[in-house]
């Protein structure tokens, strides 16, 4: 059984770091809640290894997946255990029902 090994040169790894920092990931994220520095690091890692080498790419990919880090995030986890209780508020329910009737027809 064979196994794979992947590396990223230097200027790679300098290219994925910048992307988090340009994002917010910096060291003060790593102090405060390292736990999103890690999911944001690994996330842009397994795309540069999986074959995403753009910067603008990568950065976008980051953007959706987890937002920009910093003072006005906000955690999803409070969001999320309110909807899971009171259920989704009527414009996102409005929303969802829409996308699903246009994509049906």
């Amino acid at each position: 059984m064979s196994s794979i090994e992947y590396s990223i040169s230097p200027s790679d790894f300098e290219m994925i770091r910048s992307v988090l920092d340009d994002a917010g990931y910096d060291v003060s994220v790593l102090v405060e809640d390292h736990s999103l520095f890690n999911t944001a690091a690994l996330l842009v890692t397994k795309l540069f290894l999986s074959g995403v080498h753009s910067r603008s790419a990568l950065a976008a990919k980051l953007e959706c997946q987890l937002g920009r880090a910093g003072k006005h995030r906000q955690s999803c986890r409070r969001s999320l255990s309110r909807y899971a209780i009171q259920g989704l508020p009527i414009e996102l329910q409005f929303r969802h029902a829409y996308t699903s009737s246009t994509v049906a027809n």
